[in-house]
């Protein structure tokens, strides 16, 4: 009966994270965190530590914008140049920050995630309006933030999604669809690191991840789908819901 709790629970923790892939160009940590944190004690489980939880949202940023990105290669919006830079420089950060998150406690982490996540709000608030040319990408400024983004993503088990389409849409001034297609590529692409980390590192139970790999593959192309039919603005506020969502529950 234990076994067959886990499942579901991790199956469901999955799907809706896979799902909010797909809807938001997100990888979906940034409640699948606190989710693994919060749901399996209410079903009578064991409670995952930080690091562990850390390790599930590595492998479930991993298996759900792996999903994703395959149903974005084929879209219009797929910018090669945008993903090669900022995707390969997050890879690099992200595979520094998962290697050293063992330096950090518990707290740490978690304030690291807090803070991540209020910048993310912030920018999220800001209007900027895209540019209506063809965007010329300053590829110094994507490596760079690509570096800093990977290197906290890496510490959190984040595919840094939900930070890195606030600062495409203010910082690089992307239309919305955009951001949303190629975020999920470079989340993929920055997941890959921390995900081969934190798995040698044994942050990564297989009993629980095989479920919640499941339920994100499978529903990750749904919620992509779903996305492209929602306006912007809706798009905006599903990512800012959530951010504030995961906050309220890490400092409760």
């Amino acid at each position: 009966m234990a076994f067959f709790t886990l499942v579901i629970v991790m199956l469901l923790i999955g799907g809706f994270g896979g799902l909010l892939a797909g809807i938001a160009g997100i990888g979906g940590a940034i409640i699948i965190y606190p989710a693994v944190l919060i749901l399996p004690p209410l079903f009578g489980m064991e409670s995952y530590t930080p690091y562990l939880a850390s390790g599930l949202a590595s492998s479930q940023v991993f298996f759900s914008t792996m999903s994703g990105s395959w149903k974005a290669k084929n879209s219009s919006e797929f910018n090669a140049q945008l993903i090669s830079f900022m995707g390969v420089s997050m890879l690099a950060g992200s595979t520094i920050g998962a290697l050293s998150a063992n330096l950090f406690n518990a707290a740490f982490v978690n304030s690291v995630y807090i803070f991540v996540a209020l910048l993310a709000l912030v920018l999220l608030i800001i209007k900027a309006k895209p540019k209506q040319e063809k965007p010329h990408l300053n590829r110094s400024l994507l490596i760079v933030f690509g570096l800093v983004i990977g290197l906290i993503s890496g510490i959190v088990g984040a595919g840094g999604a939900f930070i890195i389409i606030p600062v495409l849409l203010v910082i690089f001034k992307l239309p919305m669809n955009t951001v949303v297609t190629n975020s999920i590529v470079i989340a993929f692409i920055s997941s890959i690191g921390s995900f081969i980390i934190k798995f040698v590192q044994g942050y990564i139970p297989i009993e629980s991840v095989i479920p919640m790999m499941i339920g994100s593959i499978i529903f990750a192309p749904i919620g992509l789908m779903i996305g492209k039919r929602l306006p912007n603005s809706a798009q905006k506020w599903i990512i800012g819901i959530l951010i504030i969502f995961a906050i309220i529950q890490l400092i409760a």
